[in-house]
């Protein structure tokens, strides 16, 4: 089988590193001085290429060859191939037409690497060797050269991310660092030629740009057209983290205008008007992308039939120790909800440390272990918070933040889908890492606001606390 790494890219590495630094050392001089997240920028890209590069060198040496990212890579390679022989065809796969069709003149044309093909008929898996075909001209079809340029344009949603958030809570900006910038295995797992390098930077632009859009009202046109494209991005890799983005998202804003209305009438009116123009719009909007996915998430029944198909399938015996079980579950809304305390907790906890069984797998359980520990310690402060300032003035002080609203809504949901479909430990490390950064700055957020509400109740400031 041929080699995804060679010579030419070990050659080409100091190339590519050089030209990517000039051009993100002359993009930090030109950030605004005062922005007190800058100081990150360069070490969370150089944490990101690491990851890629990381995967790069774990699959061509550690799995000998094997997975996804290398299929991705020949599979780019060879429509660029393509495209020397038929610009037309080359641009109906570019568009998403992997018919049978497309294919045998796919295969009269270019010498196919059969190492992917059998990729070609998912088309979320295609979706991939679409979009990382535009970048293997950049790339010079070189595994490393491809690699980091991906990595370092998702880094362009992350670090928007990231700011957005130090933005807001610049007095923690050192724990939005490690939560957004730092995790090991999202850095990892998010920087190769995959599909979590995709969808997670597109999560986290599309968050910013909905922001921009609709709290911060700047630069509109230019944002709009970022969700599109992120959006399209999601539907075409990961239709089901577009829904949950959406919904969090309307559920975000819901909160913002509400809360920003002072006057009970006009509250009520608002929410009229959101619940026709918001959740209206986004039913609406969930229906129609359902349809432009097509196959199992056209339908309810058929996203629930494909979980309960989806978890039977990772559950088998030939997976072995690395896989885990939390049960059958019938294709109904009743049965996955019955799942749901399991299934969450599978999302965000697994797998524990103690059930690491190779070196990726101990990082994984090192970083669960600190969100389990973090999660009881919010728990533990939540708890108290509601004997001393009661319940309702606590909810309202800790999550008073339309950001902290998306967060929970975002990674709450998505732990429990991505621990109801999967049943292996492999494939949970992966699928898991769009949520991880939500989660986690919603913890060290919640723990923030809980420390102001304590120092300002010892000091005995009524008036500050009730501005917390």
């Amino acid at each position: 089988m041929q080699q995804a790494i060679t010579i030419w890219d070990y050659l080409i590495l100091p190339i590519f590193l050089f030209i990517i630094y000039f051009i993100a050392r002359n993009i930090k001089k030109k950030l605004q001085s005062d922005n007190v997240s800058n100081s990150f920028f360069l070490s969370g890209l150089t944490f990101k290429i690491m990851g890629g590069l990381g995967v790069c060198l774990i699959y061509a040496y550690y799995y000998v060859g094997g997975g996804d990212t290398i299929a991705y890579f020949f599979g780019a390679n060879d429509l660029i191939d393509l495209l020397y022989q038929d610009l037309s065809l080359f641009l109906s796969f570019l568009l998403g037409n992997n018919s049978i069709e497309n294919f045998s003149h796919f295969n009269g044309l270019v010498n196919l690497n059969g190492f992917w093909t059998y990729m070609y008929k998912d088309t979320n898996s295609f979706a991939v060797i679409r979009f990382t075909s535009i970048l293997s001209l950049l790339g010079f079809k070189t595994f490393f050269g491809i690699t980091i340029i991906i990595a370092t344009l998702s880094y362009i949603g992350i670090w928007k991310l990231f700011s957005l958030f130090v933005r807001e809570f610049k007095d923690i900006k050192k724990s939005l660092a490690f939560a957004i910038l730092f995790i090991p295995s999202v850095a990892f797992w998010g920087s190769g030629i995959l599909k979590d390098t995709y969808t997670l930077s597109a999560t986290c632009w599309m968050v910013y740009s909905f922001y921009m859009v609709f709290i911060d009202k700047k630069k509109i046109f230019a944002n709009v057209i970022a969700i599109i494209v992120m959006s399209y991005i999601l539907l075409s890799i990961r239709p089901f983290m577009l829904y949950i983005s959406l919904i969090s998202l309307i559920l975000m804003l819901t909160h913002f205008y509400l809360t920003n209305v002072k006057s009970a009438f006009i509250r009520f009116i608002s929410l009229i008007m959101i619940l026709i123009v918001f959740w209206g719009g986004g039913i609406f909007a969930l229906v129609t992308l359902g349809e432009k996915a097509g196959g199992a998430f056209s339908t309810i029944d058929g996203m629930l039939e494909k979980a309960a198909v989806t978890q039977q399938d990772l559950s088998r015996d030939y997976y072995g120790e690395n896989s885990f079980n939390i049960g059958t579950f019938e294709p109904t809304i009743e049965g996955i909800l019955a799942k749901a305390p399991l299934a969450i907790n599978a999302g965000l906890f697994y797998p524990y440390i103690w059930k690491a069984n190779n070196p990726v797998m101990f990082i994984a359980g090192l970083e669960n272990l600190v969100l389990l520990l973090l999660s009881l310690y919010v728990l533990l402060l939540i708890i108290v918070a509601i004997f001393k300032i009661g319940p309702r003035y606590m909810l309202k002080t800790l999550f008073d933040h339309p950001l902290v609203i998306f967060s929970l809504s975002y990674a709450i949901p998505f732990a429990f889908m991505v621990g109801l479909t999967t049943a292996n430990y492999g494939a949970l490390v992966r699928y898991k890492i769009p949520l991880v950064p939500f989660y986690l700055v919603s913890l060290f957020i919640i723990i923030h606001k809980f420390n102001r509400i304590n120092v300002d109740s010892q000091h005995g400031d009524n008036k500050v606390i009730k501005q917390a």
